[in-house]
């Protein structure tokens, strides 16, 4: 029998039951993720009025979200490995708490070093969630499969940033910016409830045999396929660990170049008021949603057309990075707010387009009891990423009196990004490459 054929006949015997499972699993994933980033946006729309209360200029505000980033960068490396020994029901429910309660604080402080304190913390304890989300996807989806719920969950950080700006826009100036992070901090602490009350993994799930082949998994994770340090410790033996980092930072940059100062972007290179830049950022993130679900479409439909499954990742990774490239020099050059709008709008869609395929790319070229590792490792780059691009865009404005010089330099990272995956990312890192003995039942 072919694989196609096997595959196939284990797709017959899916239950009603399975399939519920499974989705209900990535949903909750791409509704904490959604809360994530709901609470990582709170700093750049209340940009103005921190900057006036706390009397801090440019650069000081970008270190907010750098010291958020660099944090948060510091903690994907034990929060990948945790999530592989622990597991993602138990460290998904404690990240989202904490981290609810580290963004309250910042509705708290009454000095800028309390809320930078307040900042970095909140990047401690929201580093599980995606490692969390890609392990989880990796456990209830066989590889050939997860490009489609990968991007649904990824849908999740660009809900988030979507519904941030209308949303925390009334809450700021309905109740002051104080509010709108201790409520923020509230609905993190419900989900958390909710996550822990619903989600199970499969060896906690009561799944048949027949169900558990489907998966691709013969047995629960044991000692045998578990990450220890050791293990965790040979993924930098290998050149395509440090090209999911190197292409993770490119990215990052160019991510949170628009997250933290396009809304400060609106309104001070074209003078928008407060309340329309509270509208108008969240139409590219809208843009950015639509990218998510395509790019992951994209890259389980060129597995099913036969490319293979590293380049059925790699191609719409690079593709929609050098896209993203092209719209913010379109962006950069914009004279009123309507293209200014229409070019991030376009940048957005193939930057999610791109991040999308490059979650998939992870569970392509790494074991499934290792996604949450290397996730986390591919997350501290794009993070460090994260941190650069939020101060020097600050700087960059500060010395220049516009953002033109700053979005080139995010667009030539994006350019930077495909040469990267292209050259330094190849073949998969496995099992037995790490020490570990292979899973019963191949992953595929």
């Amino acid at each position: 029998m072919s694989y196609r054929q096997m595959i196939g006949g284990m797709a017959m015997i899916e239950s009603v039951r399975l399939k519920r499972i499974r989705w209900l699993s990535v949903f909750l994933c791409a509704a904490a993720i959604s809360i994530n980033y709901l609470d990582r946006s709170t700093t750049a729309i209340a940009n103005l009025d921190i900057r006036r209360d706390f009397g801090i200029n440019a650069t000081q505000f970008g270190a907010l979200q750098s010291a958020w980033s660099f944090f948060f960068a510091m903690a994907q490396i034990p929060a990948g490995f945790l999530v592989d020994r622990i597991g993602p029901r138990i460290l998904m429910g404690a990240s989202l708490a904490f981290w609810s309660i580290a963004v309250a604080a910042g509705g708290f402080a009454l000095t800028y070093r309390q809320l930078l304190i307040a900042r970095a913390m909140l990047g401690v304890t929201e580093a599980p969630a995606y490692p969390a989300a890609v392990r989880v996807t990796a456990d209830w989806f066989r590889i050939e499969k997860r490009g489609l719920p990968t991007g649904i969950f990824n849908m999740g950080a660009n809900l988030g940033t979507a519904i941030a700006p209308p949303l925390l826009t009334v809450l700021m100036i309905t109740a002051g910016w104080r509010w709108m992070f201790i409520i923020a901090g509230i609905l993190g602490m419900t989900a958390s409830i909710i996550w822990l009350w619903l989600y199970r993994e499969p060896h906690d799930a009561s799944l048949s045999a027949a169900e558990l082949a489907v998966l691709g998994a013969g047995k629960p994770q044991g000692t045998s396929l578990a990450a220890t340090g050791q293990r965790w410790g040979r993924l930098f033996r290998f050149r395509t660990t440090w090209g999911l980092v190197a292409g993770g930072f490119c990215v990052g940059y160019s991510l949170w170049m628009y997250i933290t100062w396009f809304p400060g972007y609106l309104e001070t290179a074209h003078h928008l008021s407060v309340a329309r830049t509270g509208v108008l950022a969240s139409i590219p993130l809208i843009w950015s949603l639509m990218g998510s679900f395509f790019g992951g479409y994209a890259s389980d439909r060129l597995i099913k057309y036969g490319v293979q499954v590293v380049r059925a990742r790699k191609l719409p990774t690079s593709a929609g990075l050098l896209g993203s490239g092209l719209f913010t020099a379109l962006a950069a050059g914009a004279t009123n707010p309507e293209s200014a709008i229409l070019w991030v709008s376009l940048s957005m869609f193939c930057l999610y387009f791109s991040i999308a395929a490059k979650w998939t790319l992870i569970t392509a070229v790494s074991p499934r009891h290792y996604a949450g590792s290397v996730s986390g490792l591919q997350n501290f780059g794009s993070y460090l990423g994260g941190t650069l691009s939020p101060v020097l865009t600050g700087f960059v404005v500060d010395n220049t009196g516009s953002f033109i010089t700053a979005l080139m330099i995010g667009g030539g990272f994006m350019t930077a990004g495909p040469v990267i995956y292209f050259f330094l990312i190849g073949k998969p890192i496995s099992e037995t490459d790490l020490g570990a003995a292979p899973a019963e039942v191949s992953d595929g």
